[in-house]
This record gives C-alpha cells, sequence and structure tokens, in this order.
C-alpha cells in the first residue's frame, strides 16, 4: 500500500537571505552601554588532574581588571550539566578536560581580560589522562554513575542463536557546527533580574543554568536570541 501526503504549505527558510547578503544581526552586532564589561577565561592546562590552588593575585592588580570570579564565589551551584549534573561551570577540586575552565576574568576591555588570563597561575597535581571509557569503568574514573538498561534474559538469548557475532563498536560525539561562534551579551534589569543576548537554539535551557548558577529564579531571567 503507497501513501502520498500533501501538506497546505511548503516549509521555507527564512533566514538563509539575510545570512548570505549580510543583514542578519549577531551578537557582535549589537550596540555596547557605556560601563560594559567584557569576560575572558582561564582554563586548565592539564586534562586531568587535582585543582589545588588558583593564585589570580598578578592579575587583579592590573589595570582595567574588575573582578576575578572562581568557583566559591558563586552565588548559586556550580553547575550547568543540561541532561545530568555532569558538568562544573568552574573547576573547584578537579580538572576533567584540557580547557575546563577554572576563573573568570572581568575587565573594562576584551584586550585586558585576555592579558589578564596569562598572570593567573593555578597548583594543578596531574592525575592519568583516560580518553577510554571502558577504561575510565574499571578504574572507577566516570564522571557520574553509568545507567545499564536491561530487557529480558540476553545470557539465555545468546545460548538459543545458531550464529553468534561478536565486536566492538566506538562512536564518538558529534556537534552542531554554529554559523556564529557563542557569546552572551547580559544586562541587569529592574528587581534584580537580568535580560541576556544569547547565541542559541536552546534559550530555556541558557534561563535554566543561568538560573541555577546564580541562583536567581527563572522568572527573573530573560533570554533574547537576536539572530534573525
Amino acid at each position: 500500500m503507497i501513501y502520498h501526503l500533501q501538506f497546505p504549505f511548503a516549509v521555507k527558510n527564512t533566514d538563509s537571505y539575510s545570512h548570505v547578503c549580510g543583514e542578519s544581526i549577531y551578537l557582535d552586532d549589537l550596540p555596547l552601554l557605556r560601563g560594559t564589561l567584557f569576560a575572558a577565561g582561564f582554563d586548565s592546562p592539564v586534562a586531568h588532574g587535582v585543582l589545588h590552588q588558583v593564585d589570580v593575585s598578578e592579575a587583579e592588580k592590573m589595570a582595567g581588571v574588575v573582578r576575578i570570579i572562581l568557583a566559591k564565589d558563586l552565588r548559586g551551584e556550580n553547575q550547568i550539566g543540561g541532561i545530568i549534573p555532569d558538568e562544573p561551570l568552574l573547576a573547584d577540586e578537579h580538572v576533567h578536560f584540557h580547557g575546563m575552565p577554572i576563573a573568570l576574568i572581568l575587565a573594562k576591555s576584551e584586550a585586558i581580560a585576555r592579558a589578564a588570563v596569562h598572570k593567573i597561575k593555578a597548583n594543578i597535581e596531574p592525575l592519568e589522562v583516560i580518553t577510554d571509557p571502558r577504561v575510565a569503568c574499571a578504574k572507577n574514573e566516570l564522571i557520574v554513575p553509568p545507567k545499564r538498561f536491561q530487557l529480558g534474559d540476553t545470557a539465555q538469548a545468546f545460548a538459543d542463536c545458531e550464529v553468534v557475532v561478536e565486536g566492538r563498536a566506538d562512536v564518538n560525539g558529534q556537534e552542531h557546527l554554529y554559523i556564529e561562534t557563542q557569546g552572551a551579551y547580559t544586562l541587569p534589569m529592574e528587581g534584580g533580574g537580568i535580560k541576556i543576548y544569547s547565541s542559541t537554539q536552546g534559550p530555556t535551557a541558557v534561563q535554566r543554568a543561568v538560573s541555577r548558577v546564580t541562583g536567581l529564579p527563572m522568572h527573573r531571567i530573560e533570554v533574547e536570541v537576536v539572530i534573525r
């Protein structure tokens, strides 16, 4: 039997024309208000280790540096895991990958913020770098406990099979190729709320993550996706 489906309308890509012609509004196209601060992250130089100390004293002395934020300075929860709580915003006791954020520098210009990154020193005790999840599981080095799914009696099912083919399959993660680099521009609002212009496909996820880290209720956080 063959089904023929007809739709009353055609789905059009509304962004293609403005992208090609350079008319789309991106985050960097927004006019900045006077007093805007710029952020840069100090990231872990090692892939796996114990974070003993972070020295920000030299960076704090730099002219134009307003504030340096560490995990202990966060008002809310140090967690931004989207599906399961497996990703701290800023490293606290351990670093789990090369480039994991440890400190966030706020400065009066982007150049000053990036220069201050090189003034920060971190005392990190290196640990074994494990990239195979099977090895991590065997050594109890998984970041979060594994989830197991079982349906039926697999041992008996294989015993009744005439042919059993065994092997190993490895599937890496995949990320989308974004049109613009990810970023955000945040403004303070009345009543202690904030408005965030974000380059994201999931404004609700951004709202939820910001609420979790800052301790602000979600109704005080407004997220606007500027590209159009």
